[in-house]
């Protein structure tokens, strides 16, 4: 039973964090004491069990109970529900409608990147030729004062995205997690 856990755990470390590998690798053991208590051999109780099928199939199970709090742990809980969808037969329409969804926060967290950078160069740009034009300091102050006030609030507005991106994929880890955990149990 010791090699079988290890192996499990093994597996298990591949796919999540070392918090959610103890929860599960607690799990299977008090269900194989249980069948052992009920008279079955470890034998007969860990050919039941294949601890690669195990971890995939616990994906789903798992990244629907994660935190994802931070912008790393969703990454990461993306790619596998990316990887746990695309990579079963039932499950591909909706891996592909995952993708493209994701696609598309993608691009407007980099149309924001892109936004901000060209709004600095702009205003880079705008001073510069203010400068050269000949302006009057207070005009050219009245400008500047402008310009980082119209910058800020493109600074928020870009934070509030973000933010709104963030939840964004926090819940649709959780309804596609759902939808391949309910399809999963289907099957």
């Amino acid at each position: 039973m010791k090699t079988w856990l290890k192996e499990l755990e093994r597996e298990l470390k591949k796919r999540f964090y070392l918090t959610e590998v103890d929860d599960i690798i607690s799990y299977y053991e008090e269900m194989i004491q249980e069948r052992l208590d009920n008279g079955e051999s470890i034998d007969e109780i860990l050919s039941d069990y294949d601890p690669k099928e195990i971890a995939k199939s616990m994906t789903a199970d798992v990244v629907m109970k994660r935190a994802n709090d931070t912008y790393k742990s969703i990454a990461k809980s993306s790619k596998q529900l990316m990887v746990f969808l695309l990579s079963s037969p039932l499950l591909i329409p909706l891996g592909f409608a995952y993708v493209i969804i994701m696609i598309v926060a993608v691009s407007l967290l980099f149309s924001l990147v892109v936004t901000i950078f060209a709004s600095i160069v702009g205003m880079a740009g705008l001073f510069i030729n203010m400068y050269q034009s000949g302006l009057g300091q207070n005009e050219i102050i009245g400008f500047v004062g402008i310009g980082l006030m119209a910058f800020s609030f493109l600074i928020l507005v870009s934070i509030w995205l973000y933010q709104a991106v963030q939840q964004l994929a926090k819940k649709l880890l959780y309804i596609f997690s759902k939808l391949a955990k309910n399809k999963g149990e289907r099957k």
